[in-house]
């Protein structure tokens, strides 16, 4: 589903129509009464629009649970970076705390959790770690031998060597395990109230986006082609005609809309 409702409603409109016309035409093939023509292919067509969008509607309600949880993730991962050091530290101890893990050294972040001597290192700042960053996060955070390093990152290259120092593992803690493993799990509370979420105001450029989006071409294609058939060869050949070519207009834009947007 389109994140914009008025982009899901020109969509509804667009496929119900379509499917009303096409059911319109065939019925008024064998029926030439246009009254009762009418009635049937009304009743028709809510049927298999009815079915349609209720076996969507099922699958929507996962897509929808599933995207308030990104955003959810997604502001509330921005708002933790933004925070400055001290207002971090304050996450962790509450999340230490949830853990029942004994903070040893609270100005160098080092936590003792079953029997396991633990030092955290920040490192939001760098968008994906290398094998060059964790020696150069190592070599600037000095401390006493560890048996974990727990690296809170926003994410690392694949494969990255972590056996750098002996007798120390290195834990990178990536964005979605961060969320998962501790926010979510201890239902930590981050303020995204100063997130900006500009972004999905709803803009004209965005709904044409929308509505000419490339994957629809074919859809639109299709649509068209039977429209266009169908006034061929059946009566009122002059709707399903201006129909069709809006459908194949449509189909045309959606082709060659993104090839000028890219040059």
């Amino acid at each position: 589903m389109s994140r914009f409702k008025i982009i899901n409603l020109i969509d509804k409109v667009f496929v119900s129509i379509a499917i009303f016309l096409l059911v319109y035409a065939w019925i008024n093939f064998y029926i030439r009464d246009l009254f009762i023509t009418f009635i049937i292919s009304l009743v028709v067509s809510f049927s298999i629009i009815f079915i349609l969008y209720y076996i969507m509607g099922k699958k929507d309600n996962k897509k929808i649970l599933s995207k308030e949880r990104k955003e959810k993730f997604y502001n509330t991962i921005l708002a933790f970076r933004l925070l400055p050091i001290e207002e971090k530290e304050k996450i962790i101890f509450l999340i230490l705390e949830k853990e029942n893990a004994n903070l040893l050294d609270k100005n160098n972040l080092i936590f003792l959790k079953n029997e396991k001597k633990h030092k955290i290192i920040f490192a939001t700042h760098i968008e994906k770690i290398t094998e060059n960053d964790l020696i150069n996060l190592i070599s600037a955070n000095a401390f006493n031998k560890v048996d974990f390093i727990d690296i809170i990152c926003n994410d690392y290259i694949p494969n990255i060597r972590t056996s750098l120092i002996k007798g120390t593992k290195i834990n990178l803690i990536n964005n979605s395990t961060f969320y998962s493993d501790f926010i979510e799990k201890y239902e930590i509370n981050i303020d995204t109230s100063n997130i900006d979420k500009s972004a999905t105001k709803l803009k004209f450029k965005d709904i044409l986006n929308g509505i000419l989006a490339p994957q629809k071409s074919k859809s639109y294609f299709m649509c068209g082609l039977i429209l266009i058939f169908s006034s061929i060869i059946l009566p009122y050949h002059v709707y399903y005609l201006i129909f069709g070519t809006i459908f194949m207009l449509f189909s045309i834009l959606s082709k060659i809309l993104p090839k000028f947007k890219n040059r």
